[in-house]
């Protein structure tokens, strides 16, 4: 019974399946707010964050979900509000880089990308600093690396934001 679970929210990689299991995970806000946001709901998404907030008691776990929402909205302010409650390691340092490339400190982010371990993390990130900088070639390719690189809710959530903001990063080469 939680193996298919755990495999969609892990492993799987086909868009369609993933799509209908986040869908199936109405009930479940530490889920479904990833669909709400790859999807642009943003309402539904922010009263779903207020209810994740309410809930946790932990200053990183509410932390982690406002930056999650921060930066989906591209709001380097909230996030840089909520980084001293994120625990120093690879999370802390993808919204650390984050809120540079929003700043427009672009090598001081590209040099912290260093510090994230998880390489669909990581390219994600340069992908946004290439954008950032009007390398599109470059951005399409580390975006490419990065959607390709990662598996379960991540992968959707990588998918659709790279067919909204780089949908050339999913063409099949």
């Amino acid at each position: 019974m939680f193996v298919p679970f755990f495999y969609a929210l892990l492993r799987e990689t086909r868009i369609d399946r993933l799509e209908k299991f986040l869908i199936k995970q109405h009930k479940n806000p530490d889920l479904y707010i990833s669909y709400l946001m790859a999807n642009n709901r943003t309402a539904e998404a922010e009263a779903l964050l207020e209810k994740l907030i309410a809930k946790y008691k932990s200053p990183a776990r509410r932390a982690l979900y406002t930056a999650m929402y921060a930066a989906h909205q591209k709001n380097t302010d909230a996030i840089k509000a909520v980084l001293t409650n994120i625990p120093a390691g690879q999370y802390r340092s993808y919204y650390e880089a984050a809120v540079l490339i929003g700043e427009g400190h672009l090598e001081e982010a590209r040099s912290l990308t260093a510090a994230v371990a998880k390489p669909w993390m990581r390219n994600s990130l340069l992908s946004e600093i290439e954008r950032a900088k009007g390398n599109r070639q470059e951005a399409i390719a580390y975006a490419r690396q990065a959607w390709q690189g990662c598996k379960g809710v991540q992968r959707y959530v990588s998918y659709k934001t790279y067919e909204r903001d780089l949908p050339e990063a999913l063409a099949i080469t």
